[in-house]
């Protein structure tokens, strides 16, 4: 894509990142001065019917993260169209995707995986209260900021909103390794797929490994594991782990949505209360130095991350 001299409102300083279907660029707002990331809908070479899919998405992720006000979810400034061109104005992160991080180190100390949960579960809850299933949680949608593993919730492109006509019965929408049973059975999805998908990522940042894996049958092998696989109990991969995560994470990837936690903050009480009550001289803590609130449901929003930062 050629480099535009302005996008919208905002100047255009450089090219950060870009996909098949967008490209990320680097701004500024003339208003306030202050650096944005301006994603823009790259669908020109595309077929008809998947110009069209690409820029259903690109509009409902504009719509699903606008209605999210959220320190641990990225902030979207706005949505607008310049001729053909389709592009969301949203905050200029700076950090790396989770799964960078989980790649370089392997898995987490108990701690750390702690934290990144209870901001990824209270960024969770206000989507839900808010209408918004993000339906693809994954390290990769985790920007984490900092050395203090302050995170933010991306990419909602997915994202079933209440209300609005996109989710289509019988479409499997997500990515395998994170998916629900009931995703890949092409059911409705709500809250608690996003849930199940959480308790995915705290099993691997835990033991550097999801808890469903594809032996020699590819995806499709991958799929019925979600489907039938029960997991191994992460205290026996990992030593240092004490056995009451077992339990959280034996309810978290319940097969049967109404057998698991019924919402995010439920999840963090037995996350938090697990840990506590194996590790006392533990001290569990997010990334701000504040002290864990178990109510994560009624608990203050995290402080907005000080620095900028660079888009995924």
């Amino acid at each position: 894509m050629t480099l535009a001299k302005r996008i919208g409102k905002y100047p255009v300083i450089r090219e950060v990142a870009h996909g098949a279907v967008g490209t990320v660029f680097e701004g500024f707002d003339p208003d306030t001065g202050g650096k944005v990331a301006i994603k823009v809908l790259r669908a020109e070479h595309l077929p008809d019917h998947a110009a069209d899919s690409a820029g259903a998405r690109f509009q409902r992720e504009a719509d699903a993260t606008r209605r999210l006000r959220h320190p641990n979810i990225v902030t979207v400034f706005e949505y607008g169209e310049q001729g053909r061109i389709r592009f969301i104005a949203m905050e200029f992160l700076k950090g790396r995707e989770l799964r960078q991080v989980l790649r370089e180190r392997g898995r987490l100390a108990l701690d750390e995986a702690v934290s990144v949960m209870v901001q990824l579960l209270d960024a969770l809850g206000h989507s839900h209260r808010q209408g918004v299933v993000h339906r693809d949680i994954k390290p990769s949608n985790v920007m984490v900021l900092d050395d203090e593993l302050r995170i933010k919730v991306l990419d909602f492109g997915i994202a079933r909103i209440e209300s609005a006509a996109y989710t289509q019965l019988g479409s499997m929408l997500g990515t395998p390794t994170y998916m629900s049973p009931e995703q890949i059975r092409g059911e409705p999805a709500d809250g608690r797929a996003d849930l199940w998908a959480a308790g995915v990522v705290l099993y691997e940042m835990l033991v550097g490994r999801p808890p469903f894996t594809a032996t020699t049958g590819g995806a499709m092998d991958l799929l019925r594991n979600v489907g039938l696989q029960e997991p191994a109990p992460v205290s026996s991969l990992n030593a240092s782990l004490p056995a009451s995560l077992d339990d959280v994470l034996r309810r978290a990837l319940a097969k049967k949505r109404d057998d698991r936690f019924q919402d995010a903050g439920a999840f963090g009480d037995a996350l938090v209360h697990a840990v506590a009550a194996a590790e006392p001289g533990v001290d569990l803590e997010v990334a701000d130095s504040t002290p864990v609130d178990l109510d994560l449901s009624a608990a203050p929003p995290l402080p907005q991350a000080p620095s900028p930062g660079e888009p995924r």
